[in-house]
């Protein structure tokens, strides 16, 4: 009870001691970002996100671009937040991808999805670029060798520079260990870079030097949506090449990734203008399909096996079995017509190298369950020291975990603790560290079945047959 000033009767105060309360964020929230250079500009301004709760909403967007093209495969399956970001159309594909990547300090391109919670709008959760990414830039930087660490160099004020003819886009950092550079990592492809390439690092040192080799590299947006996406917690559909299954498992190849997931082919969309079937992006259907099993079955739940609304078919026909497997094996995921019983999306798979990681909705449960505790024991933030305080931090956490164990969301045996690596020098500092453990349940991929011959049943049938006989009812 606080202090307080001289009192002749009763006062009553209410306790700060409350339990823990953990409530889950929305997960059904698809962050779409595009062109539509017909939109409102004062609605629809370049480079912020705006929220569109139902399909009225995006009426002022217009018809063209690739955001009304999205946003009508998208509520084909379902009506769900989307937070959408409109970028700058242009005619070449770099200076497009440059328009996307956008820049982190201004919150612009596929960053001002970081906006969107502190603007007061839902946090996207699965985002798509439909046409920016199935595309990969030729002759990128694929990697930066170090061929002199020099001295004297500082990790913040270094910086790494690439330059050659005909390229752009490319960006690196440099990692400085004792005032060496040790290594370069690439941040960004890059494409164009036909004749020589020149790595200039700059800093507070002297004589390092670095050679680059070029490539086929990554999808510049896909690498930048990477890092948004370990920021929001997100999962990341992008678009394959839809060229030939080998080419979508080279795609995979250059990415690795627990927040990735690739969507191979494209779908076949009425054109009513045209009046006939085009292909389009499917990456919106897989998000939207995920949000829609979000809503009615739970985020633990996989967007696959599921049917697919508004489309006429595949760009690229997918036969289920040896050419699905394989592609699935190598975690690119597909749509297919099982039985003539219609299309269906299928596959679960991240492009994780790691496979604890290799399945979206163990990805996207334990990013859940995570961010749920993190919010929660914010309550708990500078209040002091007490018995009371101390149990609730436990006792909640065991309490949420309990509830998603009884919802299905995770498996049995989830627990919260105290650490007993807490020590007196720690609390005195105001530190209190918990355990947490608990299991997302993995999605039933593999179901395997043994059959046997059952030449008992033989002995069974003589046995009927004897009873029948002697009751006179099989002469019957």
């Amino acid at each position: 009870m606080a202090s307080v000033s001289f009192h002749h009767g009763t006062r009553v105060f209410e306790s700060a001691d409350t339990p823990l309360l953990v409530r889950t964020a929305q997960t059904a929230v698809i962050g779409l970002i595009g062109t539509a250079p017909d939109a409102d500009a004062v609605k629809f301004p370049l480079n912020k996100p705006i929220q569109i709760l139902r399909p009225q909403d995006a009426v002022d967007l217009g018809v063209t671009g690739t955001i009304p093209e999205a946003l009508d495969s998208i509520f084909d399956q379902i009506v769900c937040p989307v937070i959408v970001v409109r970028i700058e159309e242009e005619t070449e594909m770099a200076a497009l991808w440059a328009n996307a990547i956008g820049s982190q300090v201004a919150f612009t391109g596929v960053h001002a999805f970081r906006r969107a919670a502190p603007d007061g709008l839902y946090q996207p959760k699965l985002i798509v670029a439909p046409g920016l990414t199935q595309a990969l830039p030729e002759n990128g930087i694929l990697s930066i060798a170090v061929t002199n660490g020099g001295t004297g160099y500082v990790a913040e004020t270094t910086a790494v520079t690439i330059t050659g003819s005909g390229g752009s886009g490319a960006a690196a950092t440099a990692i400085v260990v004792d005032g060496a550079i040790t290594a370069i990592k690439v941040t960004n492809p890059g494409s164009g870079y036909s004749g020589a390439v020149t790595v200039t690092i700059a800093g507070a040192g002297e004589n390092a030097a670095a050679t680059a080799t070029k490539g086929t590299a990554m999808n510049p947006v896909v690498a930048e949506l990477m890092s948004v996406a370990d920021t929001l917690k997100a999962m990341v559909y992008v678009d394959g090449p839809d060229t030939s299954d080998q080419a979508a498992v080279q795609y995979r190849g250059l990415i690795n990734s627990e927040r990735i997931a690739i969507c191979d082919p494209k779908v076949l969309k009425f054109d009513t203008d045209d009046a006939v079937y085009l292909p389009r992006p499917s990456s919106p259907i897989w998000a939207a399909r995920q949000a829609r099993m979000d809503l009615e079955q739970g985020f633990w739940w996989a967007g696959s096996n599921v049917e697919v609304a508004g489309i006429g078919g595949v760009n690229r026909p997918i036969e289920y079995g040896p050419q699905s497997n394989y592609l699935n094996e190598n975690r690119v995921n597909t749509i297919v017509n099982i039985d003539n019983s219609g299309f269906r999306l299928w596959g679960v798979w991240t492009c994780a190298s790691d496979p604890m990681w290799q399945f979206i909705p163990v990805r996207r449960t334990a990013d859940a369950v995570n961010q749920g505790l993190m919010r929660a024991y914010i309550e708990f933030n500078d209040r002091p020291f007490s018995l009371a305080n101390v149990k609730f931090l436990v006792e909640g956490g065991r309490n949420h975990m309990r509830t998603m164990e009884l919802e299905g969301a995770l498996l049995p045996g989830s627990d919260v603790w105290l650490l007993d690596s807490n020590s007196e020098e720690d609390m005195a500092q105001g530190i209190v560290k918990l355990g947490v453990k608990f299991e997302p349940p993995a999605p039933m991929t593999d179901i395997r079945i043994t059959a046997h011959r059952n030449i008992v049943a033989y002995e069974l049938l003589l046995n009927q047959a004897i009873q029948e006989l002697s009751s006179g009812s099989l002469a019957a």
